[in-house]
């Protein structure tokens, strides 16, 4: 990978025309770390960025399917394999926790010789009793061969050279000192599937499955090629976040659902899927995640449309119609409604650095506006905040965006 500071290879996308990719992407030797609309850097220095940056992997790890994280391999940027970057992650920490890996803890194995643990081998192995006799025809062994632990020892060295090499950049440390074993990837495998499945330390077991990982993906034919960790779709990781930090378990209750009659026969339609419902203090939240340009634009055009304010209508009274919802959260139930959308609490054109902020609401002119989801609150939610919530979770979330929303309402 090319030199340059942390800062250089860091951006914040626009996301208009093609900058929409939220991730890491190398292309050409060049790395590039690209963070989402409305998001803001804590600091310049390196330390700063690099908890910038793990905070970013981590929303996008938890939120977004493993088959957005891709190789790009050829002039046509074809999807070719599964970039594990969390992977070669792992591994670096656990490099800079552990140092390389040494066999320490004993291996024992079913089989008809070797040097005998007859404690466990009484109470595993089934004997053969043969009138007063008791035979064991197998022994639990231990298994001490010298060889086998240098091997594993080196393909973790080989491991985390392929990590350095790909994303120790991160850590701003130099890299360590070539392997000492060319990659034999069949055999490394098949090493590291029986250590696997005879280690029963769970940092070890997780440091394994990374290195089968590792070697998995560099055993591709394309694995020089450039990669992206990220996604363009980043209005997903939004969705989820929102819904992660805010939303109740189970919302399919919440569908507003159809249905064709023809005759006798009574055909489902689809259902109208609300991105999130929050519920707090006896009254329901409809909530919409829009990742939508307005906190970063502050034009109108980049609110959300006329189809989307129905929506949310609709979805605020037909669980207002269902009898069901006011015996289960009690007869003074109220039900809100609100778009959230994404910005900078630090951008000097805010004033307070409020991590939630209402800029307004949207209403029909087909509604009496007199109920209180017939009004649809415009929050915008500060990025970084959100991640973070999201991250270590927050207890008081919730009463915070429900305060937000219901203040003015009830106010107004």
């Amino acid at each position: 990978m090319t030199g340059g500071s942390l800062r250089e290879r860091c951006g914040i996308n626009t996301n208009r025309n093609a900058e929409t990719f939220v991730g890491i992407r190398c292309e050409n030797g060049e790395i590039r770390v690209q963070f989402p609309m409305g998001y803001a850097f804590d600091g310049e220095d390196d330390r700063s960025l690099q908890r910038d940056i793990f905070l970013l992997l981590g929303a996008i790890r938890r939120t977004t399917a493993r088959k957005e994280s891709r190789l790009i391999s050829g002039q046509t940027k074809e999807m070719q394999d599964a970039f594990p970057l969390h992977a070669y992650l792992a591994v670096l920490l656990d490099f800079f926790e552990r140092g390389y890996y040494r066999e320490r803890e004993t291996v024992y194995r079913t089989a008809k010789r070797g040097k005998i643990h007859w404690g466990r081998t009484i109470r595993t192995v089934r004997p053969l009793v043969q009138g007063n006799e008791v035979l064991y025809l197998d022994f639990v062994t231990r298994q001490n061969k010298s060889s086998e632990r240098e091997l594993i020892t080196r393909i973790h060295e080989y491991c985390v050279y392929e990590s350095f090499a790909k994303a120790g950049w991160l850590f701003l440390s130099g890299m360590p000192e070539r392997p000492k074993i060319p990659l034999q990837k069949k055999k490394f495998l098949t090493v590291l599937q029986d250590k696997l499945s005879h280690t029963f330390d769970d940092k070890n077991r997780r440091l394994f499955r990374c290195m089968i990982q590792i070697l998995s993906y560099q055993g591709n034919a394309d694995a020089d090629g450039d990669f992206y960790y990220g996604t363009n779709r980043f209005e997903y990781v939004w969705e989820r976040l929102i819904d992660e930090v805010f939303g109740t378990p189970d919302k399919s209750d919440f569908f507003p659902r159809t249905s064709w009659i023809i005759g006798d026969t009574v055909t489902a339609g689809s259902h109208l899927r609300p991105d999130t419902i929050m519920v707090y203090g006896g009254d329901i939240y409809v909530l919409d995640a829009k990742y939508y340009r307005y906190g970063v634009s502050l034009l109108p055009g980049d609110l959300p449309e006329t189809a989307s304010v129905h929506k949310q209508i609709t979805y605020g009274e037909y669980i207002a119609s269902q009898r069901r919802f006011a015996e289960r959260y009690g007869e003074g139930m109220r039900i809100y409604n609100a778009f959230l959308m994404p910005y900078d609490a630090s951008d000097p054109r805010f004033a307070g650095g409020q991590p939630l902020r209402r800029i307004g609401e949207a209403v029909s002119d087909w509604k009496g506006n007199q109920k209180s989801y017939e009004r649809v609150q415009g929050i915008l939610v500060d990025v970084k905040d959100l991640m973070r919530i999201a991250a270590g979770k927050d207890a008081t979330a919730c009463e915070r965006l429900a305060d937000c929303i219901r203040r003015h309402v009830d106010e107004g």
